[in-house]
C-alpha cells in the first residue's frame, strides 16, 4: 500500500457491540434482527449529529470514527440513552443492550474510508471490557474531554490488552442527571468569553524545539517550525495557549515536565526535536500529558525542505484532535491556512524568528531585514509586513529608536500592508490600534484590537493590548477581565500587565486588588514608575497619604524631571473628566504638577 493510498491520523474510535446478541437470535430471531435494526439507526443518527462517521455495521457491532473525543463520548451518552429508553418502552427481552469503547489514538485511513491501526484494537478491546450497557473509554479520552461532556468517569484501573505492549487505564463514562449536571463551559468566541471561561480551557505549552547541534542554522528551522505550529494554534478561542515569552524560558533547562506543567499551570506539553542535513529535514514531536508525566503521542517526519512542507499542519492537527479543541464559526479555515511554502523565503522567516526571540535591540535590527526578504520573496503573504511591522513597533515599544515618530510611521506603512491580507493573522492589528490609541481615534482603537483577537484568540500579546485600550475607553472590568485571561496565557509576563490590572481595579474601587497588583509589577520591576502611580493614587485615596508621600518621593528620585501636566499629555484617556480625577488625586499627594 503506498502512501498516496492512505493517511496516518489521530482520532477518537467508537466501536460498539450487542450483549448475548448470538443466544438472542437462538431465542427469536426475528424480534432480535428488528431490535438490531432499530438499534443501528440510533447509531447512525447519533453518531452522525455528533460530527462522527459510520465506518462499519457488520453483524451486531459498530465503527465509527470522529475528529474529537468530546464527541465520541456524547454521541456515545447519546446512543445509550437512547437505548435506554426503548428498551423500557418495550417488552421484556425485546431490546438489545450494547457495550461501547471509545479510544483516542492513531489510525490508518484509506481512500475508500475504511480504517486500520492499533487505535481501532482498542477501541474494540475497550468495549469487550464493558458491561451491557456502559461506556468504557481509554485514560487518553477522559484527559482530552475534560469536564466539556455531562458525564462523570469512574477509574476502572489498568488492563493488559491482547497485542498492545502496554497495560491501558480505563474508565467508565457515565451520564449525569439533568438536576445534578455540573456547568459545561460553551464554544465562547474569543470577545465574549471571560477570565472563568478561559480557566476551563484545555491548556499547553509549546517548548523550544531542541536541535542535534548548536549550529544556527539548526536552531534557526526549529524555532521557525515551532512558531509556525505556535501561529496556528494561537488564532483558537478553545484553547490556552502559553506565550513565548514565558516558555522560551525553558530553553535549553533540563526541566521534567511535571514540573514545567505545574509552573506554567498547564495540562499539556509539546516537545520537539529537529535534525536539519541539506535540504532534508527530520522531525520528531511529542505531545506530554504534564499532570501524569505520560506521553500521549509521538511521531517522526522525515520531510524535504521543499516548497511542500507541512510537518507544521499535521502535527497542529494532531494537537487539536488530542486535546479536542472545539471550534468557533471560521477557526478552522484560519488554522489552517497554508503557511510559507517558498523555501528560501521560509527560511529567512525562520532566520527572523530565531533573531526576534533574542528580545534585544540588534537581534530585533536583524531580524527586520529577514522579514523584509520574507516580503520580497513571497509578496502575496502577510508574514512579511506583519513582522516588519511588528519590529518597527517593538522598536518604539522598547524605547530602541531613536526616532519614535520615523519608528512608528513605518510600522503603520507596513501594518496597513499586511491588514487587508487574506492570510493576515492579527498581529498588525494590534500594532495598527496602539497607534490609533495614541491619536485617540478610541472607537477606531477598539474596533482594530478587537479584530486582532478575533483573528488570534490565544494571543498573549494581543489580549493585553486589547484590555490597554478597554482601559482607556472607559471600560476598567472588561480590561480586568482581558488583562487575566493575557496573564493565563502568559504566566512570566511583563510588569505592565500588573500596572494596567492595578489600575483598572482602581477604577472599580477594588483597593486590594490594586495595591496588590501594583506591588506585584514593583517586586518585578522595582524602578517601575507607572506602578507607582497607581499605587500612589490607592493609597491617597484610602487614607494612607504618608505612604503615598514616601513612593512620591521614590517618583522624584526615579525621575526628577516628572510633572503632571507631561505625563497626563501621555494618557490617551476618551473620558477627559477621569483623567482630571486622577491628576488631581496624584496631586494631592503631593507630585510635582
Amino acid at each position: 500500500m503506498s502512501s498516496t493510498e492512505f493517511r496516518q491520523r489521530l482520532a477518537a474510535i467508537l466501536a460498539a457491540d450487542a450483549a448475548g446478541y448470538s443466544s438472542s437470535m437462538a431465542a427469536d430471531d426475528r424480534a432480535t434482527v428488528a431490535s438490531l435494526d432499530a438499534a443501528r439507526a440510533v447509531f447512525r443518527t447519533r453518531i452522525e449529529s455528533n460530527q462522527g462517521r459510520v465506518i462499519d455495521m457488520a453483524g451486531d457491532s459498530v465503527l465509527a470514527v470522529f475528529d474529537l473525543a468530546s464527541d465520541a463520548v456524547s454521541a456515545a451518552l447519546a446512543i445509550q440513552q437512547a437505548l435506554d429508553a426503548a428498551a423500557g418502552a418495550s417488552p421484556a427481552g425485546a431490546s438489545l443492550r450494547f457495550r461501547i469503547g471509545v479510544h483516542l489514538g492513531e489510525i490508518i485511513e484509506k481512500l475508500d474510508g475504511t480504517v486500520y491501526g492499533d487505535g481501532v484494537n482498542i477501541a474494540a478491546r475497550l468495549q469487550a471490557l464493558a458491561d451491557p450497557g456502559e461506556i468504557a473509554v481509554s485514560d487518553a479520552v477522559k484527559g482530552a474531554v475534560g469536564r466539556r461532556v455531562p458525564a462523570t468517569f469512574a477509574d476502572r484501573g489498568e488492563r493488559a490488552i491482547k497485542n498492545i505492549p502496554e497495560a491501558i487505564r480505563w474508565h467508565s463514562a457515565i451520564s449525569m442527571q439533568p438536576d445534578s449536571r455540573e456547568a459545561v463551559p460553551r464554544a465562547r468566541n474569543a470577545l465574549t468569553r471571560t477570565a472563568e471561561d478561559v480557566a476551563t480551557l484545555p491548556s499547553i505549552a509549546i517548548l523550544p524545539f531542541r536541535t542535534s547541534t548548536t549550529e544556527p542554522e539548526q536552531a534557526a528551522f526549529a524555532d521557525g517550525l515551532r512558531i509556525d505550529i505556535q501561529g496556528a494554534l494561537v488564532r483558537l478561542a478553545g484553547l490556552v495557549l502559553i506565550g513565548v515569552g514565558t516558555t522560551n524560558t525553558y530553553r535549553n533547562k533540563e526541566v521534567p515536565p511535571r514540573q514545567a506543567a505545574a509552573e506554567m499551570g498547564v495540562r499539556y506539553l509539546l516537545e520537539g526535536f529537529v535534525q536539519k542535513s541539506g535540504e532534508r529535514v527530520r522531525i520528531t514531536a511529542s505531545l506530554i500529558d504534564g499532570a501524569a508525566g505520560q506521553v500521549i503521542w509521538s511521531d517522526r517526519y522525515d520531510r524535504v525542505l521543499d516548497d511542500a512542507l507541512e510537518v507544521q499542519d499535521e502535527i497542529t492537527e494532531k494537537v487539536v484532535t488530542a486535546l479536542d479543541v472545539k471550534m468557533v464559526s471560521g477557526e478552522h479555515a484560519r488554522v489552517w491556512r497554508k503557511a510559507i511554502r517558498n523555501p528560501r523565503a521560509r527560511e529567512h522567516f525562520y532566520r527572523g524568528m530565531h533573531e526576534f526571540m533574542k528580545g534585544n535591540k540588534d537581534a530585533n535590527t536583524a531580524a527586520r531585514g529577514e522579514y523584509e526578504q520574507v516580503a520580497r520573496l513571497a509578496p502575496a503573504i502577510a508574514a512579511g509586513p506583519t513582522n516588519v511591522a511588528f519590529t518597527h513597533w517593538w522598536d518604539v515599544f522598547r524605547g530602541w529608536t531613536a526616532s519614535p515618530a520615523q519608528s512608528w510611521g513605518e510600522a503603520e506603512r507596513w501594518a496597513a500592508r499586511a491588514m487587508p491580507m487574506e492570510d493576515t493573522d492579527g498581529q498588525a492589528h494590534t500594532v495598527m490600534a496602539h497607534l490609533h490609541l495614541l491619536r485617540r481615534e478610541h472607537d477606531l482603537a477598539l474596533k482594530v484590537a478587537q479584530q486582532a483577537v478575533t483573528l488570534r484568540p490565544s494571543c498573549s500579546n494581543a489580549n493585553p493590548h486589547l484590555g490597554n485600550i478597554l482601559y482607556y475607553c472607559g471600560k476598567p472590568a472588561e480590561a480586568a477581565d482581558r488583562i487575566r485571561q493575557a496573564m493565563r496565557m502568559m504566566p512570566v509576563h511583563a510588569p505592565w500587565f500588573n500596572v494596567l490590572l492595578a489600575a483598572s481595579c482602581k477604577e472599580l474601587r477594588q483597593w486590594g486588588a490594586a495595591e496588590a497588583a501594583a506591588r506585584e509589577a514593583l517586586r518585578k520591576k522595582p524602578d517601575d514608575v507607572d506602578a507607582r502611580l497607581v499605587l500612589i493614587e490607592v493609597l491617597q485615596t484610602t487614607g494612607e497619604e504618608d505612604a503615598a508621600r514616601e513612593l512620591v518621593r521614590e517618583v522624584a528620585t526615579l525621575q526628577p524631571e516628572f510633572s503632571l501636566a507631561r505625563w497626563a499629555e501621555t494618557q490617551p484617556y476618551r473620558d477627559g473628566a477621569t483623567l482630571d480625577r486622577i491628576t488631581a488625586n496624584l496631586r494631592a499627594a503631593g507630585l510635582a504638577p
